[in-house]
């Protein structure tokens, strides 16, 4: 029987997209910049991150820290608009400064998280940052709403290591079977719920019927679709 729901954050109850986009908006306007913009600005900025985190994910994080990163999008970000380069530290200070405060949840999440509330223990497990994982959680108003809340910077563990699930499950004080882990990803989250022996429920937006799928616990398109499951089995 489930007693405990964890719940990863980053493209599970928040949209990573989502929340650059919303940051990114923030900072053109706080700099005065938005009006010079093209349509697509926001598609062209998300290219220029992602390959920049890409490439830092390929060599365990060695080649850039995380400010460089930010910075060198806003760089190439500013030159593929012939703006002004020199304008790029202090935007990309602006930019994660915004994105700390991002609250862009994906549909149904609020909704999911409230009714779960009123009857399982919840709590989190989410690779990422202290301040924007913490920051994002405030801005939803859910500062105190998981417990246990293991940030991976916090702890010095990340999916899929065990560890960190075994961490969570110390603190609950239940056994792997008597809780549900809730995540996107099937390298960093099934693999880890795996490693544990948690339940998993993969949250799959873009799952495709006829797509072949490994063996998972259970599979929602729409976190709506949690709740009822759990409810009813």
């Amino acid at each position: 029987m489930v007693k405990a729901i964890l719940f990863d954050l980053d493209d599970t109850l928040y949209s990573l997209r989502g929340c650059e986009a919303q940051a990114l908006r923030r900072t053109l306007s706080g700099a005065g910049m938005q009006a010079m913009m093209p349509a697509d600005f926001s598609q062209r900025y998300a290219k220029i991150s992602s390959s920049y985190w890409a490439a830092r994910d390929a060599d365990d994080d060695s080649q850039y820290t995380r400010d460089q990163v930010i910075e060198l999008s806003w760089r190439d970000f500013l030159a593929s608009l012939n703006l002004d380069l020199s304008r790029a530290p202090e935007l990309a200070k602006a930019f994660w400064a915004a994105f700390c405060a991002a609250n862009a949840l994906n549909p149904g999440a609020r909704e999911t998280v409230d009714s779960l509330a009123e009857h399982y223990r919840l709590g989190m497990i989410t690779n990422g940052y202290s301040d924007s994982q913490r920051g994002r959680l405030a801005a939803a108003g859910w500062r105190d709403r998981f417990d246990p809340l293991l940030i991976s910077e916090e702890v010095g563990l990340a999916k899929p290591d065990a560890r960190i699930f075994e961490m969570a499950l110390e603190r609950l004080e239940l056994g792997a079977e008597e809780v549900m882990y809730v995540g996107d990803s099937l390298s960093h989250d099934r693999e880890g719920c795996l490693r544990a022996g948690l339940r998993f429920c993969h949250y799959c937006p873009d799952w495709r019927r006829d797509a072949p799928l490994p063996t998972l616990g259970c599979q929602i398109s729409q976190l709506s679709q949690l709740a009822p499951l759990l409810l009813e089995a």
